[in-house]
């Protein structure tokens, strides 16, 4: 398969959280600002001599988390949790709000956690790509009022090094 050379940009991609359901409950974020960002960072320990660099060394350091956020316009809060007849909303999933049913993708007694799947396709249609990020856990979740939209910004990890990235 070869390798498109087209950019890609906000009108590519998708995102999709699941919660661990079986089958699972999903949700496509809707109405997203296209700003989802990831950060897979290395540790390194510096073992310097005496302070020096140049008699030292590097070894790897603890492994780290994958950091992502994004942020999307919302129109509800509240839908499965207050009428079962009502479609999941993002904040009650997010949230594991009572009676969204909504399920944590990690074992009892762990933090909750969801998976989140980013697909972009390939404008020339020759090499879309997704990417998975497992045991996603909230760390902050900021609901903001504005003129032409109210925004819910999403800040969490997921509990793995890097996300798994395959080609469509």
């Amino acid at each position: 398969m070869a390798v498109s050379t087209l950019s890609r940009n906000l009108r590519d991609g998708e995102l999709v959280i699941r919660d661990g359901s079986d089958p699972p409950q999903s949700l496509t974020v809707v109405l997203d600002e296209g700003d989802l960002t990831w950060t897979e960072r290395q540790r390194t320990i510096e073992v310097k001599d005496r302070g020096s660099i140049a008699a030292g060394h590097t070894r790897k350091g603890d492994d780290e988390s994958v950091a992502l956020s994004f942020s999307a316009k919302w129109t509800q809060l509240l839908g499965k949790a207050a009428d079962p007849a009502d479609p999941l909303q993002l904040y009650e999933m997010l949230m594991f709000v009572s009676g969204s049913d909504v399920v944590s993708t990690s074992s009892p007694g762990e933090q909750e956690t969801l998976t989140m799947e980013f697909t972009v396709v390939d404008p020339a249609g020759v090499a879309g790509e997704q990417v998975v990020f497992q045991k996603v856990y909230r760390e902050s979740l900021t609901m903001s009022e504005g003129d032409d939209a109210n925004q819910i910004a999403f800040t969490g990890r997921a509990f793995q090094t890097a996300p798994t990235i395959s080609r469509l």
